[in-house]
């Protein structure tokens, strides 16, 4: 554990003090990473009772103002990675003013009896972030990075007033009956089929027939994935595309999985089902958030949604940022899955 005199403070699902709340709670759109999970574990203790839930946290020294807060936790399918929120606006996150408070964190790190160096099998957080930690790590744990970051991606949001109701790209077909909709059990087995096809667009994070379905259980059972049905001409049902809401606060809520099959696609399915989602959750939260790589496509469909900061040459928004998850040397970390 650290010292009097360190930075850095631990906490377990039972003694996370108000004033991180209160900083996870004012920033809960950047947060959201680590915001909902922590307020799930901490209310329902019965929920993964006997998992991995740390959380530490780096205040500036000589003062209590928190600039990090660190998750090394653990969902249903098994360990998350390293998610680091900062709470200082991005241009004020160059490179010489974070390598101390990484070293500091990654030192805790180690030093944390019940976590082993191979439990850090990646970190994601802002660009900045992400790399000088990823640096700190490789030389304190000796462990090297990826070069190749596993998800290069921009973090955007959408709000009541960015939200775009007009007319799809490309309009549904006539002949198809639609229907959008929360997924009911019925709905299990296409939906861990989908679930499964995802993750395998997202190497190394690839599931088992098992953990796809466990995935799929869990999603409908909490009301946390949407589909969209469709019945064809000749009476056949199937789900063309799928959206999950996995991270809900009081103030926002993420989309963290959109797919559609590749023999669905390209006809507007997964953008109305994502307007249609969004606007159901902006009844209730202030935003929606999503991380969208980089070089993916679905961008255009995000920006004709209302996500902002996608379109090209638009001018910097403030929030949109460029967020990192860069693995470790997989010859030496188990994986996990997010």
């Amino acid at each position: 554990m650290p010292g009097l005199n360190s930075p850095v403070r631990y906490f377990d699902r039972t003694n996370i003090p108000k004033d991180v709340w209160d900083v996870l709670r004012a920033h809960a759109a950047r947060a959201n990473v680590i915001l909902p999970h922590a307020e799930k574990v901490s209310s329902h203790p019965e929920f993964l009772p006997d998992s991995e839930q740390l959380w530490m946290v780096y205040s500036e020294p000589g003062t209590s103002k928190i600039r990090f807060i660190l998750s090394c936790t653990e969902g249903p399918l098994g360990t998350y990675p390293i998610f680091i929120v900062p709470t200082a606006p991005i241009v004020e996150l160059i490179p010489e003013l974070l390598q101390s408070p990484m070293e500091a964190l990654c030192y805790a790190l180690l030093n944390e009896a019940n976590v082993r160096r191979q439990r850090v099998f990646s970190v994601f957080s802002v660009q900045p972030v992400a790399e000088a930690f990823a640096s700190a790590w490789g030389k304190i744990a000796e462990i090297d990075c990826i070069k190749q970051p596993y998800y290069d991606a921009i973090f955007t949001m959408c709000t009541q007033c960015t939200l775009e109701t007009s007319v799809l790209a490309v309009a549904p077909s006539e002949e198809e009956v639609i229907e959008l909709r929360l997924a009911v059990p019925q709905d299990v087995d296409k939906i861990s089929s989908l679930c499964q096809e995802f993750a395998n667009t997202s190497h190394p994070f690839i599931l088992t027939s098992e953990q796809a379905s466990k995935e799929a259980s869990l999603l409908i059972e909490n009301g946390q994935v949407w589909v969209y049905e469709i019945e064809d001409a000749g009476g056949e049902t199937d789900i063309a595309s799928i959206v999950a809401v996995t991270r809900e606060s009081n103030a926002v809520a993420a989309i963290t999985k959109v797919y559609t099959p590749q023999k669905w696609g390209r006809k507007g399915r997964a953008e109305r089902l994502v307007r249609r989602v969004c606007r159901e959750l902006l009844k209730t939260h202030e935003q929606v958030v999503l991380y969208v790589g980089a070089d993916n496509h679905a961008k255009k469909l995000y920006n004709r949604v209302g996500f902002q900061g996608l379109s090209e040459g638009s001018p910097p928004i403030d929030g949109v940022e460029k967020w990192l998850e860069i693995g470790f040397d997989r010859a030496e970390v188990e994986l996990g899955h997010w």
